[in-house]
C-alpha cells in the first residue's frame, strides 16, 4: 500500500513537472514541439547540448517513463538505447535507434537525479522479479 502511495506522489509530481517545463523546453523546444518531425537524428542534438549515452539499466527506467508520460503510450516504446542531451539547466531524454530518436521528453531535475541513482547501482528491492510465466 505505501509503494501505491509512493508510486502515486512520483507520477503526478513528474506529470506536474513534465508539464510544467515543456512550455518552457529551450533550448529543446524544436524537437518537443507537436509539429516536430516524430524520428529525429541525435547528431541535431549535439548543435545544442551535451549528449551522454545512458547504460542499459538507465535505459530500462528512461523506457518505463515514457510509457508512464501523458499521451501514455500502448505499446513498447521505441529505441535500443537511450541519451541524456543537457543544455542551459534543461535535460531531454531520448530512446535512440541507429542514432535516430523517435520518442523524447524532457526530465525535470529529480528524474534526473533518480536516474543518476540508477546508473551508479542503486536499486530498491522490493520482491522477485516477474516473468510471464509466473503471471499467468
Amino acid at each position: 500500500m505505501k509503494a501505491m502511495r509512493v508510486a502515486s506522489t512520483v507520477s503526478i509530481a513528474l506529470l506536474l513537472s513534465c508539464g510544467a517545463r515543456a512550455e518552457n523546453s529551450e533550448p529543446f523546444a524544436k524537437w518537443l514541439d507537436k509539429a516536430a518531425p516524430e524520428c529525429v537524428p541525435v547528431a541535431e542534438f549535439n548543435s545544442v547540448a551535451k549528449t551522454i549515452r545512458l547504460t542499459p539499466e538507465q535505459f530500462e527506467f528512461v523506457r518505463a517513463l515514457y510509457v508512464a508520460i501523458p499521451p501514455m503510450s500502448k505499446k513498447l516504446p521505441p529505441g535500443d538505447h537511450a541519451v541524456l542531451a543537457v543544455a542551459k539547466d534543461q535535460a531531454m531524454l531520448a530512446l535512440v535507434t541507429d542514432d535516430v530518436s523517435c520518442a523524447r521528453f524532457l526530465a525535470p531535475d529529480f528524474v534526473v537525479a533518480m536516474l543518476m541513482q540508477v546508473g551508479a547501482g542503486a536499486s530498491a528491492k522490493i520482491g522477485d522479479p516477474a516473468s510471464y510465466e509466473t503471471y499467468r
